[in-house]
Order: structure tokens, then C-alpha cells, then sequence
């Protein structure tokens, strides 16, 4: 067999290969892996191996690296198998994550502190702010689902009490975030926040009929819930905050629905999202519009963008099998929905939240009806073996250990409820850890490369008197060219001049977007080409044309925003190496002398740490009047209507709607809306553009001459002053030796 030996480390991002015990080539295609997450390329592994070998498909894999990731190479394996390929596996075990995870949070703490190595991640907000984020605990999950999913029944299963509303009860039209806190066994606090983000409302031991009343105050925007989610474990390092999304079809709120997308879409921190769906209510105008949304997001990334959708198919108890309803026919027909809405192999959950909610629910405080379904339920699911739904879910052999471990009944594993929380605890080991670990490794290793650049320039004061003499001179030429500083006016004058462009790859994202509304608003034309028309048909036309203009409308709305942030991030970037290239101008000149020192100080003015960032909140406009109507001032896009719902209650009292006039009247005013957006969000990119430059401007006309100066009055002092350069080469000797000896344990944290 063919030889295939794999080495994966997610915290680094590094996999190397062998092959027979060769390096592959370097034009071989498993060499463009080696700086890629391992979820990005396994479902291609077997695949391009095949080709690899001309098709000699057998092969023995030996994979060293974590569990989760060998279990997506066992998937792959499976699926080459059923294909007739000849597979044999070798798992080589390495440290957990979470062990990791304890090792990098003690590290941190040993860095913070020494007070001189302390310095080095405090004068950086870059680096403070990824150890923020690779040390907060919260672990994001959204449910989204359209109506009559029960999703409010699932998420008080999960919570173990009933405390949201059902839908069918008060409309949630508020977001409900829960944050896992197992130190509060017997109650929920909450409190509520109005759409300004005051805080309204407030309640230490919250109960259903107090978040009924909240979710009817039209104030309402934010219900923050904290207590015990009984079916998560919270852990050390993670805490659950599970959100109960407004769906698109039942908030008034133009900002939730942005917001219920915009989880969709955020392809770059990649939520959990437990899509909810009704086994026996399939099909409607709103799952398609969502469910589109997710097939493109899905298409977007690797693995992850898949596994982070799991589609949680709910009332399963309203099927039979004793009346003919056969369970793997009825998951059929939702594989084949799933998948005729653009999502290929979607991962499947079959659950009845309402058996779950009933057994963890305690049995006093059953109504009269609840003891009847619970028995009823109870009866079919234990005594029908094709009701257990654990048989047909895609759980992974850890999962399946998990949840053996948790000890829990068959009724309650057989609801199915229990695996898809299992499966929330694999997603946070697979993906969640790795990615904090990383940003941690990351944060620390730069901290240590400035350390260590700023010993090496002391350290290299150790030289004869003449030497340093020389270097005096050159330190003050430095500081004379420095003195020049930043010619602010001549910069600005430079951008007024010729001006800044948008980065390239945002204006190809802008034409991408521009050019996407298009053949929507041809195609929904197309069924407005018939003159008279019942009015129940035009309605029906219309409700439908609206339901789409204003999903599209949010779905650009929040890619606009996503090419604002990309676009950040690019100017960020391209300020960086103009930065840079203004440093090497104050060093021209230097670059023949035989002084390595100054290379030093080069180094050390390069890592001088400045932060841009533009907050949408910076640019907003004030408040504006549209079409003779106030719009809010918190968002820069304008909400979207064209008008349909009032013209069509014109022609109710009308036997017969001229279908392609109407559509005439109005497709002029949908363009210009469209347009307006347009406009308002290439405004809203190029103000973002100027104002990162003027940050960079200020930076550079204030606290890169403040601190440059320093440095090099610093080194001048330690020149000509014998007592404080011994002293200080001294202290940065020592400093190297600790801050070497911390690279090698971090490093070890991490290594496979």
C-alpha cells in the first residue's frame, strides 16, 4: 500500500506530509496544503492522492495531530471507501486542546507578571486585544429558524425550564441572549435593553410571564438572560451564550432582521448556527429565502462552512410509524429540501425538543395536558424502535463516547436533542480552542519578537569607546532627519491632490455587489407580464415580490458591511508598509556603515505600535428625512420599501389588477432605492477610508516623533554615560535569558 504519513498542527496552521517516506514536490498539489486548516483540503485529501498515484487507490494514512481533526480525516476516509477506494488508518494522539489551553493561560500570567516583558504586550493594542479575544470565554450559538419550528420549545429543552415564549404565545420580535452561568442551579436573572441601549428593565429571578410582558413592550430590543443551561457542561474555558434570534418573517425590527443574517453571513468568525426546521412544514417562502442565504455562505469555505450548520429537524413526534409514517422517508424528503435549496449534504438532526423539554421538565410541575403527552411520547418513542432518533444522526465515535459518558436514559437519548448539544461541545474542541490558542500564541510571539529586538540593540552597546563615539553621531543624524518629521501638510496636500484610492480588491467587491440586484428585480419583472389578473393573484405577485426586495436588501446591506471591514483591514495594511518605507527614509544612508546597532533601531522603530480602526459608530450621519418620512440615525443604509402592500389594498375593491402597469410604476422607484444604497455605502467605505488615514496622520504627527524620539535619546544617554549602558546591558541580558526561555515553553504549548 502507498504510504501516506500526515503531521497537523491547528494552533500553528502547519501540516507537513510525506509520501513512501518522501517530501512531496514542491509543485505536487498536498504542498499548497501546508499553511492551510486542515478543514480546507481533507475532503479533497483521498481525491487528489488518487490522482497522485494515476489511480492506485490503496493506501495506509498515518495521521498525527488532534482528535477532531482525525476524525474529519476518517469521514474523508469513509467516503473514499464507499467510492472503492482501499483505506487503512493510523491515528497518532497528541496533547487535548483544552490542556493546551491551561498550559498558554499560565504562560500569560508568568508574562504579565515580569514587569519588563509586561511592557512589550501593554504598549501594544493589537496585541492586547487578540489576548482579550483568545481568553474570553464566551462561545457564541444562534438558533434561526422561520415560524412554527418550535424553536422556542427547543431552546427552553435545552435550558430545562420553560422560560422563553412560544412564538404562537407573544412574538418574539427581541433578541434573547443566554449566557451559561451553572453557578445559578434555581434561577434566571435578565434584564432588558430599549433600542438605544439603556438598560430598562431588570429582574434577579426572571419567569416566563415577565419575558412575555418585555417581548410586547415595542422598546424592546435586547433581553440579556443569565443562569444555567442544563445541557451544556460550562467549562474553564468556555461558556455558552445561546441566542434566540427574531426570524425574518415575524420581526418588525429592520435591525433584527439584519442582525438574524448577518450571523448567516459572518464568514469570518463562524457561529454556530442551529438552524431549526419543522418536520411536517416544509417549504415556505421564508425558509427559502433563508436557507438560500446559508447554501451561499456554505459554498463560501471548507469544512467548517458546513459544519458550522447543523439543521435541527424538529416535532418529530407528530409522525406515526403505526399509521404508516415511516421516519428514514419523512428524513428523505427533508435531505431532498435541504438539498434542492443549494445545500449539499446538509448535516441532519431529527429531534422531538418537546419529548426533551418534558423529561428534563419536573414531573410536579406537568399540567394536566404535558402528563399525557409525556406519557403518549414516552410509549411511542420507547417501545417504536425507527423513533429512537440517535440512529440517523451523523454523530462522530467522540460524540457517541460523550454522550455514553453523560449517562443519560434511552427516552431522553432517544428525543435526540442531547446529540446536537454534544455536537455544540465538538464544534467549540474542533474550531472554538484552536483559534483562541492561535491568537494567543500569536499575540505572545510578537510581544517576544519586540523583547527580543530591544535586548539585542542594548546588548550591542557593549562595543569600544570609538565605536561608540561613531554611533553617537550617527544616532544624532537620525534624530536630525527625524526633527523634519512627518510633513503632514505636505501629505495632505499629496491626498487632496491626487487623492486615495479605494483598494483594488474593495472596488471588485463593490462592482461584484453593485451588479447583483440587477437580474433579481429582471426576474421578479418577469412575473408582473400579464395585464388583468385577479386581485388574490396581484396580492400574492406582490406579497412575494416585497418578501424578496427586502430580504435582498438586508443580504447587500450586510455584505456592504463586510466589505467595509475588509476594506479596513486592507488600508490598515497598506498604511503599515507606507509606514515602513517612511522609516527606511529616515535610516537612508545608514545602510553601508558597519553598525549593526543601527539595524537595531530600525527594528525598534518599526515595532513602534500604532492601532487604526474605524468604529461604524464614527461615521454615522444625523438624522435625515426620505421619501417625507424620519429614518433612524444609527444605521447608514435607509430602510427599504417600495410601497406594494398600500397599492395593492387600492385595487381590493377591483375585480381585475393590470399586473404589468403597476410593476411599471414601481420598478423605477425599486431601482432608485437600490441605488441609494449604492451610494450611501461607497460613501460610507470612503468615509471609513479617510478617517483611518487621518488616524494615521495624527499617529504619525504625535506619537511616533514623541516615542522615536525617545528611543534614540535613550540610546544617546547610554553612549556617553559608561555606569548607565553597563547597567542596562546587564538587565537586558537577563531579560533575553528569560524571554528565551519563555519562547521555549510557548512554543511547546503549541508544538505536535
Amino acid at each position: 500500500m502507498n504510504r501516506i504519513h500526515i503531521t497537523h498542527n491547528p494552533f500553528t496552521v502547519e501540516t507537513t506530509f510525506s509520501i513512501n517516506d518522501q517530501a512531496p514536490a514542491d509543485g505536487c498539489k498536498l504542498s499548497s496544503y501546508k499553511e492551510s486548516r486542515l478543514q480546507l483540503w481533507v475532503e479533497k485529501l483521498f481525491d487528489e492522492l488518487s490522482d497522485l498515484f494515476n489511480g492506485d487507490n490503496r493506501f495506509h494514512v498515518a495521521f498525527k495531530g488532534v482528535e477532531s481533526d482525525f476524525l474529519d480525516i476518517q469521514e474523508a476516509a469513509n467516503v473514499a471507501i464507499a467510492n472503492g477506494m482501499e483505506v487503512e488508518l493510523e491515528w497518532h494522539q497528541t496533547v487535548p486542546t483544552e490542556q493546551r489551553l491551561e498550559q498558554i493561560r499560565a504562560l500569560m500570567t508568568e508574562a504579565r507578571e515580569h514587569p519588563q516583558f509586561d511592557q512589550f504586550i501593554e504598549g501594544d493594542q493589537n496585541a492586547r486585544k487578540s489576548i482579550e479575544e483568545a481568553f474570553n470565554r464566551d462561545f457564541d450559538v444562534y438558533v434561526v429558524a422561520t415560524m412554527s419550528s418550535g424553536k422556542s420549545t427547543l431552546i427552553n429543552a435545552m435550558l430545562g425550564r420553560d422560560l422563553l415564549p412560544a412564538a404562537n404565545e407573544a412574538t418574539t420580535a427581541t433578541i434573547a441572549r443566554i449566557t451559561d452561568n451553572d453557578q445559578m442551579i434555581d434561577r434566571f436573572a435578565a434584564k432588558r435593553y430599549n433600542r438605544n441601549g439603556d438598560e430598562v428593565g431588570e429582574s434577579a429571578n426572571v419567569d416566563l410571564e415577565c419575558l412575555k410582558e418585555w417581548n410586547q413592550l415595542e422598546d424592546t430590543q435586547l433581553i440579556d438572560i443569565e443562569g444555567n443551561i442544563v445541557a451544556i457542561r460550562e467549562r474553564e474555558d468556555v461558556r455558552l451564550v445561546l441566542t434566540d434570534t427574531p426570524g425574518p418573517n415575524n420581526s418588525q425590527d429592520e435591525a433584527h432582521q439584519l442582525k438574524t443574517m448577518s450571523f448567516i453571513q459572518d464568514s469570518k468568525r463562524n457561529p454556530l448556527i442551529l438552524y431549526v426546521l419543522n418536520a411536517s412544514q416544509l417549504g415556505t417562502n421564508d425558509d427559502r429565502n433563508l436557507l438560500g442565504l446559508v447554501a451561499e455562505t456554505m459554498r463560501k469555505g471548507g469544512k467548517q462552512s458546513k459544519d458550522r450548520f447543523i439543521f435541527v429537524i424538529n416535532k418529530m413526534d407528530v409522525f406515526d410509524p403505526e399509521n404508516g409514517e415511516n421516519i428514514p422517508s419523512v428524513l428523505e424528503r427533508v435531505n431532498q429540501y435541504l438539498t434542492s435549496n443549494g445545500i449539499q449534504n446538509p448535516l441532519i438532526y431529527p429531534v422531538s425538543a418537546n419529548l426533551t423539554r418534558l423529561i428534563r421538565k419536573p414531573s410536579d410541575l406537568h399540567t394536566r395536558k404535558e402528563r399525557n403527552e409525556h406519557k403518549s411520547m414516552a410509549d411511542m418513542f420507547s417501545e417504536e424502535p425507527s423513533m429512537n432518533m440517535l440512529q440517523y444522526m451523523p454523530i462522530t465515535s467522540r460524540v457517541r463516547r460523550s454522550l455514553q459518558d453523560k449517562r443519560y436514559s434511552p427516552l431522553l437519548l432517544s428525543s435526540g436533542l442531547p446529540a446536537v448539544e454534544a455536537m455544540i461541545d465538538e464544534y467549540i474542541d474542533k474550531y472554538n480552542l484552536p483559534h483562541r490558542l492561535k491568537r494567543a500564541y500569536e499575540a505572545l510571539g510578537h510581544a517576544i519578537r519586540v523583547g527580543l529586538n530591544e535586548t539585542a540593540l542594548i546588548e550591542q552597546l557593549e562595543q569600544d569607546e570609538k565605536t561608540l563615539a561613531h554611533l553617537n553621531e550617527e544616532i544624532m543624524g537620525l534624530q536630525q532627519r527625524q526633527e523634519k518629521g512627518f510633513d503632514t501638510a505636505a501629505y495632505k496636500d499629496k491626498l487632496e491632490r491626487e487623492g486615495k484610492a479605494l483598494p483594488r480588491e474593495t472596488e471588485l467587491e463593490l462592482a461584484k455587489l453593485e451588479a447583483t440586484m440587477g437580474p433579481i428585480i429582471k426576474q421578479l419583472g418577469s412575473n408582473f407580464m400579464q395585464n388583468d389578473v385577479k386581485v388574490s393573484i396581484a396580492e400574492a405577485r406582490v406579497q412575494e415580490a416585497e418578501e424578496l426586495l427586502q430580504f435582498n436588501h438586508r443580504k447587500v446591506v450586510n455584505q456592504y458591511e463586510a466589505v467595509f471591514d475588509s476594506s479596513q483591514d486592507i488600508i490598515r495594511e497598506d498604511l503599515q508598509a507606507e509606514y515602513q518605507r517612511y522609516i527606511a527614509d529616515i535610516f537612508q544612508g545608514t545602510e553601508n556603515l558597519t553598525l549593526p546597532i543601527l539595524e537595531g533601531i530600525k527594528k525598534a522603530a518599526s515595532n513602534i505600535s500604532f492601532n487604526l480602526t474605524v468604529k461604524q459608530d464614527d461615521i454615522r450621519a444625523k438624522r435625515v428625512v426620505i421619501s417625507s418620512r424620519e429614518v433612524s440615525d444609527s444605521t447608514w443604509w435607509n430602510p427599504f420599501s417600495w410601497g406594494s402592500t398600500k397599492t395593492v389594498r387600492e385595487y381590493g375593491t377591483e375585480n381585475y389588477v393590470d399586473l404589468e402597469k403597476l410593476w411599471k410604476e414601481r420598478v423605477t422607484r425599486i431601482e432608485a432605492e437600490f441605488t441609494r444604497l449604492v451610494a450611501a455605502a461607497r460613501k460610507e467605505i470612503e468615509d471609513g477610508k479617510d478617517r483611518i488615514i487621518e488616524q494615521y496622520v495624527t499617529f504619525m504627527t504625535r506619537e511616533f516623533d514623541q516615542k522615536f524620539s525617545e528611543l534614540l535619546t535613550s540610546l544617546s544617554a547610554k553612549t556617553t554615560d559608561r555606569n548607565s549602558r553597563e547597567f542596562a546591558i546587564s538587565e537586558a541580558k537577563a531579560l533575553r535569558s528569560w524571554i528565551d526561555n519563555f519562547k521555549a515553553k510557548l512554543d511547546s504549548t503549541l508544538a505536535i
